[in-house]
């Protein structure tokens, strides 16, 4: 994401204008209201019962657990929004929006606003400006001089309105609206079964490519993982009775953020974790598959995957404490989401002094699957994408914040062929890429030669890829390159845990394989398989992941 600029200040703050103006991430966004739909706020079952018998209301669905969806259309808006609003229901309803002039990207508010205060700022002035807007103080963060902030109905205006408003404060650095930030779990179980785990270790067969893989048992000839170096892998949820998943020590912390407790199972169509962390940690223990770091510990850690900004740092922040690496698999579609700075500082912190070592944790992110570039800030961009199997255009911006962080370790996919992954989105912010799986984005009957992925699979509890099977080789999208990539970053901190989180990150870019793919892209055109003169490539980063030559580099480091 490079530098992040500082809020500016200027009278027009408390203009009209600037009121349809969002800040996010310390860049401006101007923006409009969404014609067809608006959000309520905290409605009960009872409440959401009533709501949806009013006129103009074509349905009301939940984004998270405060936050539900009212799609209407453009000439019932006002008058629904009015409606629920009126004495008879009492809905707090807030209008939805939209980067001006653009489809695709939505953005959806909580009650609740971010505020980085400037550097001795007295508790007074606090203080003062709390009365002055009417807000409660929710947190502290661990981040110098920020705090969560509620709006309140004494405070007279709706959130993204007081965020814009305190933001001209003099004591203030920014204020950000706490948005709801929606994900979608970066994968699509194709056809086929594969009975080889050809990722780890490739040979010259129909569609593989010989030196696909990453070299694993080259990697294993010195660690396979240690135990005291943690992988947490963050998505929806696994299941860890699978005997894969299991052995002494093996399991750490877990953590379910979405029902509480320590038990965080998959629960109805839940089920692209138990595979992500197969990829990662499958333990060594004579039958099934294997992971790529088999002796290192495992966290697993369910969330929901629509969380506001306040409730995604709590998380990530609680996961580093634990974690000498994180793998997440999942990410924004191709929209205009730009990170708040809230996310922003604490993946900065994290990924520098956090961690259980206190060196960082090596943060891996999934490019996403839409064949769409990470960042493109110049419109019209007219990439089109699947949400559900409706198509969907997105004619502005695009930032894929979480990957386009200057310190995540972001990953796009390659083939069995060494070739670009159809649906693996690209641009200058990847690090690096791994072997996955291959399919077009838009077409499930294209040909797109390529193998799947062998890895742990759901029986029981949760949906899987393959039926009534703990296994699968149907796996693959950036989601199983990512743990995979994860997992040679916990081999790399087993031979030398001296390392920080960012220097893991340069030796994964350093000792990648140059693979190389001069066929043009189908459906942009685009042909970004080659390298530049500083030897990146804008499909594959630094090149495919080397276990081998990464563990290797780490050990000439000690």
């Amino acid at each position: 994401m490079g530098k992040v600029n500082m809020v500016k200040k200027a009278s027009t703050h408390n203009s009209a204008s600037d009121e349809m103006t969002l800040w996010r991430g310390g860049q401006p966004i101007k923006i409009e209201k969404q014609e067809d739909r608006f959000t309520l706020f905290k409605p009960s079952a009872k409440q959401i019962e009533r709501l949806a018998g009013i006129a103009g209301v074509q349905s009301i669905n939940r984004v998270n657990r405060h936050v539900c969806k009212v799609q209407t259309t453009s000439n019932d808006r006002d008058n629904v929004m009015a409606t629920m609003r009126a004495e008879g229901f009492k809905a707090v309803a807030h209008h939805a929006y939209k980067p001006v002039g653009s489809e695709g990207t939505m953005y959806y508010l909580t009650d609740k606003i971010v505020v980085n205060f400037k550097p001795k700022t007295s508790v007074r002035q606090i203080e003062a400006l709390l009365a002055k807007y009417k807000l409660a103080l929710l947190k502290e963060y661990a981040l110098p001089d920020t705090v969560l902030v509620q709006v309140t109905t004494a405070s007279g205006a709706n959130p993204l309105k007081i965020a814009n408003r305190i933001a001209a404060e003099k004591v203030v650095n920014y204020a950000e609206p706490n948005l709801v930030n929606r994900h979608s779990a970066a994968y699509t179980p194709p056809d086929g079964l594969f009975k080889r785990q050809w990722h780890l270790q490739s040979r010259r067969a129909a569609q593989l490519a010989k030196d696909a893989s990453v070299d694993a048992p080259l990697a294993w000839d010195t660690t396979r993982g240690k135990r005291s170096i943690v992988v947490a892998v963050v998505d929806d949820g696994f299941d860890i009775n699978h005997p894969d998943l299991k052995g002494d020590n093996k399991i750490v912390q877990p953590r379910d953020f979405v029902d509480g407790g320590a038990k965080p199972f998959p629960d109805g169509d839940d089920y692209h974790g138990t595979p992500c962390a197969g990829v990662a940690i499958a333990e060594e223990n004579g039958s099934g598959v294997v992971g790529i770091a088999p002796g290192c510990a495992f966290m697993p850690v369910r969330i929901s995957m629509s969380e506001d900004d306040d409730r995604t740092a709590e998380i990530l922040l609680e996961v580093a404490a634990h974690a000498d690496v994180i793998s997440c698999s999942w990410g924004p579609a191709p929209v205009f989401a730009p990170l708040s700075r809230l996310v922003f500082d604490t993946i900065t912190r994290i990924t520098r002094t956090g961690g259980p070592r206190g060196k960082g944790s090596v943060m891996c992110f999934a490019a996403h699957n839409f064949n769409a570039p990470l960042r493109d800030l110049s419109p019209p961009n007219n990439v089109r994408w699947k949400d559900n199997g409706q198509l969907r255009v997105t004619n502005g911006p695009i930032e894929n914040g979480y990957a386009c962080h200057p310190d995540v370790v972001a990953v796009s996919a390659s083939t069995s062929l060494n070739r670009k992954a159809q649906y693996s989105n690209w641009g200058d912010e990847l690090s690096v890429c791994a072997p996955s799986d291959n399919w077009h984005p838009l077409d499930d009957q294209a040909y797109t030669p390529g193998r799947g992925v062998w890895t742990t699979d759901n029986e029981g509890v949760g949906a899987g890829f393959t039926d009534n099977s703990r296994y699968t080789g149907s796996f693959g999208g950036t989601s199983s390159a990512t743990p995979l990539v994860a997992g040679v970053a916990a081999l790399v901190l087993s031979a030398n845990p001296k390392l920080t989180a960012l220097q893991v990150k340069a030796i994964l870019q350093q000792t990648a394989d140059k693979i190389v793919d001069k066929n043009k892209d189908e459906m942009t055109g685009n042909s970004f398989g080659t390298y530049n003169n500083k030897g990146y490539s804008r499909w594959f980063g630094y090149g495919k992941v080397n276990a081998a030559r990464a563990v290797a580099e780490a050990v000439r480091r000690l």
